[in-house]
């Protein structure tokens, strides 16, 4: 049995070990519909044998104007419209591609290309069967009974009128509520939400408090470090620098001629010294 499911001493075979429960609507025509049901469960059973498929529930719906089938949770539950609006019965064959459609579903729940591609292969091993004249194993196997003999022959008249559509569209239970999207915030906008968070909304920031940077500065009003080259600031601070290298320079050039200036006038006075004493002796 499927999804963990397992019978122990059953009181009838099942037609379909893929498929856990058969429920018909209630009404005088319940035993027809439940041995409708379990037919249309005896021919899938190859099927979904080899497609490795499984069904919890397949349970009768009402004739409606919407649909003739529908699946819920990919298998949960299929439901299949058995009777036209007349109140006669659907032709077996018809109602079968209609479980073929639904069981499509259970491998792809939209009505992508993909899902129509695994239906018609669904339809082909269908009339597979159908031409090998299988309807079921067992007490399904071919044959006819009073009940079976209602429904098989049966036959859309042009005066009936179908569904709009074949499908009711596919159903999935809903989970948990989705949180909704929040608006994406700037880098500007969450670095400031981290501020908030660590200090607080009256917190000041460092460097902010224009006194106590007055006071540290000697009562100097000084603006804070430019952000682009290109601003007043950045600009100063660029000619400041370059001043402050040339007035370095000139200093270095200066100094080198001072000391160029004392060695000169050493040498002077020391050739000076050395001529002074041989002068009066000269003299003499």
């Amino acid at each position: 049995m499927p999804l963990g499911i397992e019978r122990i001493n059953a009181r009838r075979q099942q037609p379909n070990e893929h498929i856990n429960f058969i429920k018909p609507l209630d009404g005088p025509d319940k035993n027809l519909s439940e041995d409708f049901l379990q037919r249309i469960a005896a021919i899938c059973k190859p099927i979904m044998r080899a497609n490795h498929l499984a069904v919890m529930s397949l349970e009768e719906h009402r004739c409606n104007p919407e649909f003739l089938g529908r699946n819920f949770n990919a298998g949960e539950v299929i439901q299949l419209v058995l009777k036209a609006p007349s109140g006669h019965w659907l032709p077996f064959k018809f109602v079968q591609m209609v479980m073929m459609h639904e069981l499509a579903h259970c491998k792809q729940m939209n009505h992508s290309k993909a899902f129509w591609k695994v239906k018609d292969q669904y339809s082909t091993e269908l009339k597979a069967l159908w031409q090998k004249g299988y309807t079921g194993d067992g007490m399904w196997s071919r044959g006819r009974t009073l009940l079976t003999g209602q429904y098989d022959e049966a036959s859309l008249g042009s005066e009936e009128t179908l569904p709009e559509h074949l499908c009711g569209g596919t159903f999935r239970s809903s989970g948990k509520r989705k949180r909704t999207a929040k608006p994406k915030l700037s880098y500007k906008e969450r670095k400031e939400r981290t501020i908030v968070k660590k200090f607080g909304v009256n917190g000041v920031a460092l460097g902010a408090d224009e006194e106590t940077k007055a006071k540290l500065e000697k009562g100097k009003k000084t603006a804070g470090n430019p952000r682009v080259a290109g601003s007043n600031r950045g600009r100063e601070l660029r000619a400041m620098a370059a001043l402050s290298r040339f007035t370095t320079t000139a200093g270095e050039d200066n100094m080198a001629k001072a000391e160029d200036e004392v060695a000169r006038s050493g040498s002077e006075t020391e050739s000076d010294w050395e001529a002074g004493p041989s002068g009066p002796e000269e003299a003499v």
